[in-house]
């Protein structure tokens, strides 16, 4: 329901997901897997203000802190705003949240400078966990912008399960634990920077500190001067071993760093090489790696008629090397290509998809180097290749997928596993709905998924 003029939005939601039993035997519905959760919002579109009740998604840097090591590397391109809004799909790990955004509107402090300040206020309802927040967005000439924001959050944390000394983290009592944090990101046409810093104070465990830096260049070149096609992003964070995150958990110490290159073309055209080195600390050799290279074709011009066209291709080389006796090394290669039938007076083209991967174990006694490089202790673990087929006429998607998956046991017997699916799809103006087979053993298991989603507006 829209209200006017006050450019006010009312929002409501349910979101409801369980698991059905076909087994005459069993229950139709398992309560233990079933997820239902009721969603409100109240919006101000002109400032962006608005409160929340329900399960929540947060973008910023309330959620870059709550666990970085399982979020892409923060570069400063993607370096987002502190915000929330209601999550979409049911949640059964997220809590109910209470959730205050207020912004004020854009002000001019200075002449062709303006400035808005935002704070927000978030709580669990079934135990208060507070946390709050607040910044300032600066609008400078030049389409340059600067943003700085704040947050605290405090919270009385349980008692660790460990029963060992030797674990970690040792056998902790109910303990306080507070924790201060700050992000900055200046941005204009040719440069991004940012900077997390993060603070915890843990009773009984310690004081420690998070912190990160991003830098992405976007210089102007003399044959594309206005277009600057080029862009550059390198980026590193790290904790320390009794850093406390936002989500009341220790992930442990780490460093990680981070590189790209990217260059985007005509007619959509991309191309991006990146690396990722993560070790246990700084200082430490890096014993994690993820790299790799990605190329999206120029889309199809418009009188163009053939009838094969590659779309993308991508491949990347991971290596896990925290345990030195079984390093794993892993290898995925991705192929998509457009088949075009108009002559055969099919409007709509198809998709194929090919994907493949390839697994290894070795083992090393010193420091391995961070990337995957072939030796004589290399020994094969897995491997598998996919296929996929889309199609896409008018309103419809059908869908169908076939992969094999070679796989060595302990016994040392390889283990081969056929997996199938096929799936179909129809948007509509106020909705969508798909039914999709799937057998992740084919022909043993089957899952069967009913899905839609009403809208109305």
């Amino acid at each position: 329901m829209n209200f006017s003029p006050a450019g006010l939005t009312l929002r409501g939601e349910i979101l409801d997901r369980r698991k059905l039993n076909f087994n005459p035997d069993l229950p139709l519905n398992d309560p233990k897997r079933q997820t239902t959760n009721f969603l409100g919002a109240l919006y101000h579109k002109p400032t962006g203000s608005r409160i929340l009740y329900g399960a929540l998604d947060e973008w910023g840097l309330s959620a870059r802190i709550r666990n970085p090591w399982i979020r892409s590397p923060p570069y400063a391109e993607n370096h987002k705003p502190l915000i929330a809004d209601l999550k979409t799909a049911a949640a059964s790990a997220k809590n109910d949240e209470a959730y205050l955004y207020l912004s004020s509107p854009q002000i001019n402090i200075l002449p062709n400078v303006k400035m808005r300040g935002f704070i927000t206020a978030q709580t669990e309802i079934e135990e208060f966990k507070g946390s709050v927040a607040g910044g300032m967005d600066f609008s400078l000439p030049n389409k340059t912008g600067v943003l700085l924001e704040t947050f605290y959050t405090a919270a009385t944390l349980p008692k660790t399960k460990n029963s060992s000394w030797f674990t970690f983290p040792p056998p902790l009592p109910e303990r306080e634990f507070k924790l201060y944090a700050a992000g900055l990101l200046f941005h204009n046409q040719f440069i991004s920077a940012s900077s997390d810093l993060a603070v915890s104070e843990t009773f009984a465990w310690g004081t420690d500190m998070y912190g990160s830096i991003g830098i992405s260049l976007t210089p102007p070149l003399p044959f594309a001067a206005k277009n600057r096609p080029l862009s550059i992003s390198f980026t590193a964070d790290g904790a320390g071993e009794r850093f406390t995150f936002r989500d009341g958990l220790g992930h442990g110490a780490g460093f990680r760093s981070a590189g790209k290159i990217e260059w985007k073309g005509k007619r959509t055209s991309l191309f991006r090489v990146n690396t990722v080195l993560r070790g246990q600390g700084i200082g430490e050799y890096f014993n994690r790696s993820s790299s790799g290279f990605y190329y999206r074709f120029p889309a199809r011009k418009r009188l163009d008629d053939s009838v094969f066209r590659f779309t993308r291709i991508s491949f990347t080389a991971d290596r896990n090397a925290v345990n030195l006796q079984k390093i794993n090394d892993k290898f995925t290669g991705h192929i998509g290509i457009s088949l075009n039938l108009q002559k055969l007076r099919i409007k709509s083209p198809f998709g194929v998809n090919f994907s493949g991967s390839i697994t290894t174990l070795t083992a090393e006694e010193n420091s391995p180097f961070p990337y995957p490089v072939p030796n004589d202790s290399w020994n094969f673990n897995s491997a598998g290749i996919n296929f996929e087929f889309i199609w896409s006429p008018l309103f419809l998607q059908f869908k169908t997928g076939l992969g094999y998956t070679n796989e060595v046991k302990k016994e040392a017997e390889n283990e081969e596993k056929w997996d199938f699916s096929v799936s179909s799809a129809a948007r509509f103006k106020n909705g969508r709905l798909s039914l999709k087979a799937a057998s992740p053993d084919f022909p043993e298991k089957w899952n069967f998924t009913v899905s839609w989603r009403l809208e109305k507006k």
